[in-house]
């Protein structure tokens, strides 16, 4: 297990270096000068991660609903670049975690 760590540790290192985390960082620090932007910010990220992580909801009119709410903070140039900036650093989680999960394989077995 220690090389797992170790490698890890490397890889964890090169996403917190990566140009989309650093990125992500540099859009943090530029919305927290606005303390009312980043609350129009965070209201959106709260209301679309309640969203995704609802079961009971018809997703097209929640996201129709959630867009038509949020419209003139997504023309904002600073609050649009910051959710891009979120977005790429969640993808790059993603696609390590899709990777591991398509190369390692725990066979579960089925009812």
């Amino acid at each position: 297990m220690d090389k797992v760590s170790e490698c890890l540790d490397s890889l964890i290192l090169e996403m917190q270096e990566s140009r989309e985390y650093q990125n992500y960082l540099w859009m943090e620090q530029e919305v927290s000068k606005d303390p009312e932007l980043k609350r129009r910010i965070d209201d959106y990220r709260i209301r679309n991660y309640h969203l995704q992580q609802s079961d009971d909801v018809d997703l097209f009119d929640a996201v129709d609903a959630l867009e038509r709410d949020f419209y003139e903070l997504r023309k904002n140039q600073k609050a649009n670049a910051y959710l891009e900036a979120e977005l790429a650093v969640c993808k790059m989680i993603q696609k390590v975690q899709q990777r591991i999960t398509d190369e390692i394989h725990v066979f579960v077995p089925e009812y």
